[in-house]
């Protein structure tokens, strides 16, 4: 009987015993529970290399994966979920196992071959830490006098930071290769600031390396000298792969797993700080005494084993609020408007397939190779003219080639903030068909305006007239597909790469914009604190239901009856600004009231949300990147200073150069004033 084998059943009496209590219980409970049940075979109840029991161990870690897929609870001792409850009615006997380990390897990113992984490690980590506390206590117990025996505490406190440091690392390191192999999955504004040597792209673009390695590589590099200790270090890692809110999240999991000791994201924060301090003082200075230089903090086992416990299950709420990487766009397969392309063109170089990892299964040769077999020539010429086209472009950053039934190719291109995914070329025996990614480019915050632009350039195309209406009716979450009889029309080539170059002409300028933090500065703290800019009318609710300003004035003239025409007016276009006009990258200045006379200047990062389950007045935010929180006014010059004195809470500053004036001052803190030439 395999190792595995053996564990399976020991197992699932370990979520059994959970499900019994019907509570809370010590993991030690848990342990005796299990030892008067389970027939646990003679060499499992051994000591590994380690020190500790091989079942124990091994129900520690699989407890902990089940953990971090919300089947279990750990904060404040052991439970099992409705989630977890659910899984035993499920899959009965040892198929519980099984199923854990699907979904574990699955949902937490472990490769092939890829053994311990990033959580397991952590886990083996702080199983290190725990033996350093349970030798400290036998010593003690013998009265050991030639050393300091409380150094183990020290330790293994030392030990399981080094082991969150390690975990938070490697966790964002796999995430962030996972990104770059899904093409159309969503990714956060920080994930563009990773980059890769030249020397490694090469080697992906001549199929020498695959993307995977060649990714991981760079990142170990670039993540080889930053530590993961300080929980604003930790959530500014974790903004390269995730736009969640770190620690409002975990708090939120947190609590979920035990209700009845709620706790906030600032005390997470606290907490975890201390621990980070506590290790530093530890690594620096012997864990002095502040009070005594001649002494020693007091630290005792107790104290570090609930150190441990903390950071273990605070690494599991990470894990869930994370959740799982978005599934990808795929790239492969046409748009159900594209209708049917028929059979398969032949693979022109099937023996080419499979030689290197990661190598797509369609090919530029074999996509062109079906354009010039199976298109009628007009069509043929249209739709290579709109490939080179990409290829030409200072914008273009690549071409994705589907791995589906028939060839395609996507071409991605900058859009001045993000990179999206604007068209792909579908080929079949029957007909290709050129699809415009709208869904896709707007999932990327390509701005509504733009989109609009680029259909009403497409509608004069045979077959496209209704178009832009439907796509506006649709909120442009479509991909039409240019059919043959447009791509075949004269001129159908101009129109296409023409209507693309005007969409890809953007100024990149970022604007600049004041947005208040509220009459008192009510809503100052925790947009500096969170990342964010918040404005108030929680009456209206999602604002993102309004595409229109009409639809927006409409929507304010009801939830404020009361109010005049010209207030409602005002509103609007405050609201307006706010959700649609800021764009990611333009920047951001709050004037402070709780600290006068100073103001905060940051970059927008984020669409506009709503956070229905936030206080009124907290419920409209964009996601900020403060820059600075501490510019004087006195040190912004007065023509400058005469824009920041509006009344309005949202309000673009366009005036005397501002943005090029702000951008400066987020770096030296002082306005440089116009230029000479104006």
């Amino acid at each position: 009987m395999s190792f595995a084998e053996q564990i399976m059943p020991i197992f699932r009496i370990a979520l059994e015993v959970l499900r019994e209590a019907g509570g809370r219980m010590s993991p030690s409970a848990v342990r005796d529970a299990i030892a008067e049940r389970a027939e646990i075979p003679r060499d499992l109840q051994s000591p590994d290399a380690h020190g500790e029991i091989r079942w124990w161990t091994q129900v520690s870690f699989r407890t902990g994966e089940a953990a971090s897929l919300g089947w279990m609870a750990k904060r404040n001792g052991w439970s099992i979920t409705p989630v977890g409850v659910k899984a035993l009615d499920d899959f009965p006997d040892v198929a519980i196992y099984r199923e854990l380990q699907c979904q574990y390897r699955e949902r937490r990113l472990i490769r092939a071959g890829d053994f311990p992984g990033a959580f397991e490690q952590y886990q083996r980590n702080l199983g290190y830490a725990r033996q350093l506390v349970h030798g400290g206590r036998n010593l003690e117990r013998l009265g050991v006098a030639a050393f300091d025996v409380t150094d183990l505490y020290r330790a293994a406190w030392t030990q399981a930071v080094a082991a969150l440091d390690h975990w938070v690392t490697k966790e964002i390191i796999d995430r962030a290769v996972a990104l770059a192999q899904r093409p159309g999955a969503p990714r956060p504004n920080n994930f563009s600031r990773l980059s890769m040597p030249v020397e490694l792209v090469e080697k992906v673009h001549r199929n020498a390396e695959p993307l995977e390695d060649a990714f991981r590589a760079a990142l170990e590099s670039f993540f080889e000298f930053r530590t993961f200790q300080h929980p604003d270090k930790i959530a500014e890692g974790f903004s390269h792969v995730s736009q969640v809110r770190l620690w409002r999240a975990v708090a939120d999991k947190l609590t979920d797993q035990d209700p009845s000791e709620p706790i906030a994201a600032d005390e997470i924060r606290r907490q975890l700080a201390e621990i980070a301090k506590r290790r530093n003082n530890i690594a620096h200075t012997g864990d002095h005494d502040p009070d005594s230089f001649r002494r020693k903090m007091r630290i005792t086992a107790r104290e570090t084993e609930q150190t441990i416990d903390v950071l273990e299950s605070m690494v599991i709420a990470i894990l869930q609020a994370l959740g799982d990487l978005p599934s990808a766009m795929d790239h492969s397969v046409p748009p159900a408007e594209a209708g049917s392309l028929g059979a398969a063109p032949a693979q022109t170089d099937a023996k080419r397939r499979g030689m290197i990892r990661g190598l797509s299964k369609w090919t530029e040769e074999s996509l062109l190779h079906a354009l010039d077999e199976y298109c009628p020539a007009a069509v043929a010429d249209t739709l290579l003219a709109v490939y080179r086209h990409a290829e030409s472009h200072p914008a273009f950053r690549g071409y994705y080639f589907g791995e589906a039934t028939h060839p395609s190719v996507t071409a991605w291109f900058s859009t001045g903030h993000d990179e999206a995914a604007m068209w792909s070329i579908y080929t079949g025996v029957s007909k290709s068909v050129l699809s415009i990614n709208f869904e896709w480019m707007r999932n990327r915050g390509m701005p509504v305006d733009r989109l609009a632009r680029l259909a009403q350039a497409l509608s004069v195309l045979p077959g496209c007239a209704s178009m832009p209406a439907q796509l506006s009716a649709a909120n442009y979450a479509r991909r039409p597909s240019v059919a043959p009889v447009a791509l075949a029309s004269p001129n159908a080539s101009k129109v296409v790469t023409g209507a693309l170059n005007d969409l890809l002409t953007v100024d990149t300028t970022p604007r600049a914009w004041m947005v208040r933090g509220g009459s008192e500065g009510e809503r100052e703290v925790r947009a500096l604190e969170e990342g964010l800019v918040i404005v108030g009318w929680h009456e209206m609710g999602d604002l993102s239901r309004y595409p229109t300003r009409e639809a927006l004035a409409d929507a304010l003239r009801n939830a404020f009856p009361t109010d005049s025409p010209n207030t409602i007016a005002n509103w609007m276009g405050q609201l307006w600004r706010f959700t649609t006009e800021i764009q990611p990258g333009d920047l951001v200045v709050m004037p402070l009231k709780s600290h006068p006379g100073h103001i905060a200047i940051g970059e927008v990062t984020g669409p506009y949300e709503h956070v229905p389950h936030e206080p009124a007045d907290f419920q409209q935010v964009r996601k900020v990147n403060w820059l600075r929180w501490d510019v004087a006014l006195e040190a912004v010059k007065d023509d400058l200073r005469a824009s920041l004195n509006s009344m309005l809470t949202v309000c673009r500053l366009s005036h005397n150069e501002a943005a090029r004036r702000i951008a400066t001052m987020a770096v030296t803190g002082t306005d440089p004033g116009m230029t000479e030439a104006v």
